[in-house]
């Protein structure tokens, strides 16, 4: 999330868990990722573009980028599948997850680490509270394990046990399509499209991590920083943030007709995540956890 704290999010969890309601249904994208019912149509074919948009994908990028991110490369079978590690379900703005999640059992976390599949991401507008994403199956997780509970979710006509930070479950804001975009233009150009992919990269890392830097919470910002006293920085060299500027610097160079007023905006939001990351950051573990 951004400007608000991630923990924050997690601590509310339980007043508000209730009852199970029936699962709703979900669209499976071009790439297999299940987009919830409570997506709208008309943004449920815009993240299905952007996915795709995602899939072909060939850039050359520094070293340094992709050993953030841990993949050999930014083709976009590879960058599909970092994600797709991360992330299986979107749902949209209206989902309650108070009324899908579901306390299932209590159990004393001693939880496992386990290695990445491959080699070895809450998200606020600059300058309000409006929302542009949330990694909600990860808080869920960290709720669970602060509180020795076990939980499932009801989501895109699936149960799912949260059992690990990479239940993998992001929640569309109301701001996805306004705030996190080029101003004045259309919500299917190509700029704002790849401008999302940014925020979905963000969410994904919140679902990776263990221990105390389970999935990647973001830290408080000090005196001295623009936002001061929010939960809107990073500590970790390899955080949310870093991915995210560094999608944003890498997919301004895929859009190879953007005007200058798009790449101006790419750059602005590209700095402001960069000046996100605190002195003496470090490489933390990306690896997740889960609970037998």
């Amino acid at each position: 999330m951004w400007k608000n704290s991630f923990l924050l999010f997690v601590v509310g969890a339980l007043a508000l868990i209730g009852c199970q309601k029936n699962t709703t249904s979900g669209f499976s994208t071009k790439v297999g990722i299940v987009l919830d019912s409570t997506v709208p149509e008309d943004q449920r074919n815009l993240i299905d573009q952007d996915l795709y948009n995602l899939s072909q994908l060939n850039l050359s990028v520094t070293s340094s980028d992709l050993q953030v991110l841990n993949i050999n490369s930014f083709s976009g079978s590879e960058m599909v599948s970092w994600f797709k590690t991360r992330v299986s379900y979107i749902v949209g703005e209206s989902f309650d997850y108070s009324e899908q999640a579901y306390i299932v059992g209590t159990v004393s976390y001693r939880p496992q680490i386990y290695a990445s599949t491959l080699l070895d991401n809450d998200f606020l507008a600059q300058n309000s509270l409006v929302t542009i994403m949330v990694n909600i199956g990860s808080a869920l997780y960290r709720y669970g394990k602060n509180n020795s509970r076990v939980l499932t979710l009801d989501v895109g006509g699936q149960t799912l046990y949260i059992k690990s930070p990479r239940i993998g479950v992001i929640q569309i804001g109301e701001g996805l399509f306004t705030s996190w975009s080029v101003r004045n233009t259309a919500r299917d150009t190509l700029a704002n499209s790849l401008i999302r992919l940014s925020v979905f990269f963000h969410e994904a890392r919140h679902s990776d991590g263990n221990g105390d830097n389970v999935t990647f919470p973001h830290a408080l910002c000090p005196d001295w920083h623009d936002y001061s006293g929010n939960y809107s920085c990073d500590n970790s060299a390899n955080g949310p943030y870093v991915v995210d500027s560094i999608m944003l610097k890498n997919l301004r160079n895929a859009c190879t007709n953007c005007s200058n007023t798009e790449i101006q905006t790419f750059k602005a939001f590209q700095a402001d995540a960069e000046s996100r990351l605190l002195p003496n950051s470090t490489f933390k573990d990306v690896r997740p956890e889960q609970i037998p």
